[in-house]
């Protein structure tokens, strides 16, 4: 009985021991933190969180899973691992802890994983049910050929893989035991003062009363804590318990394999994975944007070189799209994971440059998580990431520069994946509201016509409801007919108009200053301003967030919704081809509707069909009331009058004979998608050569294109050997024609553009006042808007906006006519408008007294067509101050919105009082550009991971981390609104 009772105990201590213990006291310490701690208090405020957006939907379903994992290794203990000590504790180290490691690292650290890392993860997780297969399956070992090659290429996978994360993990494990032994030991030979400082603590009032005050916390603290510093001790032994597990059943995989297959196939399956898998990673790890960054180092020098990179514009887009989103896609940056280096270096008291040597080994190792930089890192540069925040900027400029498109807008689905794969809510939210735009709803949209015969007012009221946790601004481009006009602008917290705040005119740069002032101080704005002869940009701030209030002395929290705002917005239009127009969004940000939404038109609802929740409005209402088209004059102080009658097709005049045009054309990337339309319109440019019409055509060029601006006539250019390449907007095809035209003069300007041009900015040029009409021939759709020089410039130039050629032409025909007679006159709308003096219009026979009828309530209409003739009339003082305040005092006088005066909403006097000094400024007509959404300042992918968050090891740690994140962020949210 002596002889054997000490095999016993130690058969007892290596198997029974350590299976049946390490498995329990971890399973069940984990089972406590979730059934006492983590459901009752951090469950329903997560499950609140993703339901408010403050957290991603992702984070709950991580959540759960890495729940369920343990959940059903402790089932397997019960049931069929009950009685096999070893096996439990194989399940636990082998496969329940990896597994968790794997999901916590997806999660936490991988963010947004590349095809090397979903790859490796997919291979890493069938090597693990492989070896919970051999656990399970009792015959295993009598399973046939087929099966036993099977069960060894899983098991191969699972042990180099398994390696390869136990070396990637002991780089961690190595100098953090270290620092916490040094730590522990540091803690010991302190104990005294510890000890008084507990006694302290216990003999306090204030602990018990906080203790009292808080006693359902406990639970949280208590479990987590335990299971925070179980699991990290259980760590320090995984690097050299998974090699040991991994490779036991690996042998034992092969000696079966040996047994079915026999020696050379059992020796090749391991070879084949290795070879496959390794070949695969290679060849996925490869990454792109090198290669991009290149290609685009040199602006080509010749247009076939440019050809040549847009034969490989796919392999450019990928590498730029790869480094822009490179700090969702990867860890750090090779060269740059310089907290290992730090870590070496503390934990060991080495120099610098050794522990440097610890850094490189560690990143090539960790080569799949890491980005490959374009440029050469410093060494000593600072913090880590400097990569990552430099050259995805970098990547989104050469972007722009090569496709002509904002890589945001062009790229919008793969950017909105990439900032949402993120457990850190904080950067999520911001990113996620530069990209997307369902962060307010709407709850209601009323439009409301009232005709006044051949015109009508028309009201739009909206009320939101933010759905989100932060203050949302609500931004519309949208479009107007050309001789609508807009007249006034409300906001309101309920329906009582009463109670709601209104509108003031201002220049359109002070609007603009005051209103970018109050939103970085989150105070009530709305302003409304035009961008373009019939764009203009609605802006209202800010929607109130959803909150979370919590139950005292608990992390439970109920949602209260988001306070509606109301908006108010009035605009007068002519009847166009019998029907009102409406208003048609070119652009939206942060808003969204759907089929909940109430929405009415003259009391009734819209009836919008399948396309409901892509259209804000109808192209129009019905004018089942509108009079017949009449004539209308309105007469203003300084003799000046305004006529508008309606257009007889009988006496339209043509261009006339040897007209001289210049045809500017933009050869951006994104007019490549027009060329069908560009050929049709050169052959109506062609169709004038016969009345003896001079048409140059100027080319313009992109720095990016590889070869200067050039003039061609009509009769020598071919529009079908286009090359489209790089980006403009329209100041600079202006600014390329102004410096080849030199003495040349033209009856008009024809600018062939299509409508991407203002998303890139104003640029450093400067626009020239044309002698000559100017007109934006827009093929396919209107841009959003342009910078002030250019609306400027355009409309003094006498010329505006049109779809096609064959509508400038037509309306250039009438000016030019009209300008013979000293009156300038323009067609829109169906209608001729004619501003001149007032004993001129006295002394038209076709316009009686009957015209002045309604003289009051359409001046509106008359004030805008005043203003936008007086630019034309003094377009070479465009700048002076005394004549724009002129304009605006009629803008002001009339209550409209104009290309110089914006409609703002004040809500308090020190806003009033701010406005009042920037109107002073001489600079008040100034605006500064504006990108879409600019207004709110927010990344466009979210932050680069701090190094301590690679190293969360534990569903608790990522949960703490958040819940104290949201509580931060619910302090803020609650001094914001103070």
């Amino acid at each position: 009985m002596t002889d054997t009772s000490p095999s016993k105990f130690r058969r007892f201590v290596t198997a029974s021991f350590w299976g049946y213990g390490l498995f329990w006291s971890w399973n069940l310490i984990f089972l406590a933190f979730m059934a006492f701690g983590f459901a009752p208090q951090l469950l329903p405020n997560l499950i609140n969180s993703v339901r408010t957006t403050q957290a991603p939907p992702e984070f709950l379903l991580y959540a759960l899973l890495m729940t369920l994992i343990p959940l059903a290794a402790v089932v397997l203990g019960l049931t069929t691992l009950r009685r096999e000590p070893r096996k439990l504790l194989v399940l636990g180290y082998g496969v329940e802890g990896p597994l968790l490691l794997l999901l916590l690292a997806r999660f936490f650290v991988v963010r947004q994983a590349t095809a090397a890392i979903s790859l490796t993860l997919a291979l890493a997780g069938l090597g693990l049910l492989t070896l919970l297969w051999q656990l399970l399956d009792r015959k295993i070992n009598e399973r046939g050929p087929w099966a036993s090659a099977l069960r060894l290429a899983g098991l191969t996978l699972m042990l180099i893989l398994g390696v390869y994360a136990a070396v990637w993990l002991a780089f961690y494990v190595v100098p953090l035991t270290t620092l916490v032994v040094e730590s522990l030991l540091h803690f010991l030979g302190e104990m005294s003062q510890h000890l008084r400082e507990l006694y302290q603590a216990l003999t306090s009032p204030t602990f018990w009363r906080d203790l009292l005050l808080n006693w359902q916390l406990l639970p949280l603290m208590v479990f987590g804590g335990l299971l925070a510093a179980y699991s990290g001790t259980l760590l320090v032994a995984l690097p050299i318990a998974v090699t040991v597990i991994y490779a036991r059943a690996w042998l034992a995989g092969l000696a079966t394999a040996r047994a079915r297959l026999g020696r050379p196939l059992a020796a090749l399956v391991p070879v084949a994975v290795l070879l496959l898998g390794g070949g695969l990673l290679l060849l996925l790890n490869r990454q792109p944007q090198g290669k991009a960054f290149a290609l685009l180092a040199q602006p080509p020098a010749s247009p076939i070189e440019a050809q040549a990179l847009l034969n490989r514009q796919d392999r450019i887009r990928a590498g730029l799209l790869n480094a822009y989103l490179a700090p969702q896609r990867y860890i750090s940056a090779v060269g740059e994971v310089r907290h290992v280096r730090d870590l070496y270096a503390e934990a060991f008291n080495i120099p610098s440059d050794q522990a440097g040597r610890v850094q490189a080994l560690y990143e090539s190792v960790a080569q799949p998580l890491l980005y490959q930089p374009v440029e050469p890192i410093q060494p000593n540069a600072g913090w880590d990431n400097q990569a990552l925040q430099r050259e995805p900027a970098q990547a989104a400029e050469l972007y722009e520069s090569f496709f002509d498109r904002p890589l945001v807008e062009a790229e919008r689905p793969a950017v909105v994946a990439a900032v949402r794969a993120t457990w850190n809510v904080d950067a999520a939210m911001s990113a996620w509201q530069a990209v997307d735009d369902r962060e307010v709803r709407l709850l209601r949209q009323e439009v409301t016509v009232t005709p006044q015969g051949d015109w009508a007012e028309i009201e739009l009221i909206e009320v939101y409801q933010n759905v989100t946790a932060l203050r949302q601004e609500v931004v519309y481009y949208f479009s107007l007919p050309e001789s609508a006009v807009v007249t006034g602008l409300w906001l309101g917290p309920s329906a009582d108009r009463e109670h709601r705040f209104a509108y003031r005119i201002s220049p359109r740069g002070a609007a603009q200053a005051v209103y970018r002032n109050e939103v970085r101080r989150q105070i009530d704005p709305a302003l409304v301003e035009q961008i373009g002869p019939r764009q203009y940009r609605l802006r209202i701030f800010p929607i109130d967030p959803q909150q979370i209030e919590y139950e005292p002395n608990s992390l439970r929290g109920t949602i209260q919704e988001g306070e509606p705002l109301y908006m108010w917005l009035t605009y007068r239009t002519l009847a166009v081809e019998g029907a009102w127009p409406l208003p048609q969004m070119s652009e939206k940000l942060n808003v969204y509707w759907d089929d909940a939404t109430v929405r009415l038109l003259n009391g009734q609802p819209l009836a919008l069909g399948a396309a409901a929740d892509e259209i804000w409005l109808p192209a129009s209402a019905p004018a089942a009331n509108a009079g017949a088209p009449a004539t209308h004059r309105v007469d203003f102080p300084g003799n000046r009058t305004v006529i508008a009658r309606p257009l007889s097709a009988a006496v339209q005049p043509g261009l006339p004979d040897k007209v001289r045009l210049a045809v500017v054309l933009d050869r951006s990337r994104s007019m490549a998608d027009q060329q069908a339309a560009l050929e049709a319109s050169f052959e109506r440019l062609r169709a004038l050569l016969s009345t003896g019409a001079q048409v140059d055509i100027y080319l313009t060029a992109s720095p990016f294109r590889g070869e200067a601006p050039s003039l061609v006539r009509l009769e020598d250019f071919d529009a079908h050997s286009i090359l489209t390449f790089g980006g403009q907007n329209a100041a600079e095809l202006l600014a390329q024609y102004t410096d080849l035209r030199r003495d040349r003069t033209y009856d008009a300007v024809l600018v062939l553009t299509d409508g991407s041009g203002y998303a890139l900015g104003e640029g450093d040029v400067t626009v020239a006042p044309s002698p000559a009409p100017v007109w934006l021939v827009h093929l396919g759709g209107f841009p959003l808007g342009y910078d002030d020089p250019t609306l400027d410039a355009v409309q003094a130039s006498g010329g505006g906006a049109a779809a096609s050629v064959d509508e400038a032409l037509t309306r250039l025909a009438i000016g030019l006519s009209g300008q013979a007679e000293g009156v300038i006159t323009d067609i829109v709308d169906g209608y001729e408008w004619l501003t001149l003096s007032t004993e001129m219009a006295n002394a038209l026979s076709s316009v009686g007294p009957e015209a002045l009828a309604d003289a009051r309530q359409f001046a509106p209409f008359a004030a805008r067509r005043l203003i936008l003739a007086e630019m034309q009339a003094g377009r070479s003082r465009i700048t002076d101050l005394a004549l724009l305040d002129r304009l605006h005092a009629v803008a002001v006088n009339d209550s409209i919105v104009t290309p110089l005066s914006s409609m703002i909403v004040l809500v308090n006097a020190p806003q009033e009082l701010l406005l009042d000094k920037l109107e002073a400024q001489d600079d008040r007509f100034q605006r500064e550009h504006e990108d879409v959404g600019e207004t709110i300042a927010a990344p466009p992918v979210a932050a680069v991971p701090e190094p301590e968050e690679w190293l969360l090891i534990s569903l608790m740690a990522g949960l703490l981390v958040w819940y104290g994140r949201s509580k931060r962020r619910e302090t803020r949210l609650d001094a914001a609104v103070q």
